[in-house]
């Protein structure tokens, strides 16, 4: 009998919050939502977004990213690479798509990290890249509180 490969743990929990999210997506967002939609890329190449969101099949309202990054496990220099690594692939996703005013580009994470330094450098780092970040285990009121 052949052993079965069984996925690590952390990448069974990613898959398991991509499709959450998704599923949310789907079940709350107010227009088109189409998940894991294949786009065209530079050079031939075909890209996969995770979550976007048009009105009526045409304009972009929404470009989501979801990611189940582990910040606390990172180095300071590499939450700032990861960070410039995820926006660099979210605006390559946009600057493919045709109707781009009103478009609202954000990255969905399980969870915060516990430093609360670490948070708000991350939180920085992509309002730079005008991209809105959600972490999954924050409710709005917390975030206002903040």
């Amino acid at each position: 009998m052949g052993r079965e490969k069984r996925e690590p743990k952390r990448l069974r929990d990613g898959k398991a919050f991509h499709k959450k999210v998704q599923g949310d997506w789907q079940a709350d967002a107010e227009g088109d939502v189409e998940v894991e939609k294949t786009v065209k890329k530079k050079g031939a190449k075909t890209g996969r977004l995770d979550v976007f969101v048009s009105e009526d099949g045409n304009e972009v309202r929404a470009i989501v990213e979801i990611k189940n990054s582990d910040w606390d496990a990172m180095t300071p220099q590499a939450v700032r690479r990861n960070v410039k690594r995820q926006a660099r692939q979210i605006w390559k996703y946009i600057e493919l798509q045709t109707m781009l005013d009103g478009i609202c580009p954000g990255i969905v994470f399980p969870k915060r990290p516990d430093d609360v330094k670490r948070l708000e450098l991350i939180e920085q780092l992509f309002e730079e890249e005008a991209i809105a970040v959600v972490w999954e285990d924050e409710t709005t009121e917390e975030r206002k509180a903040r």
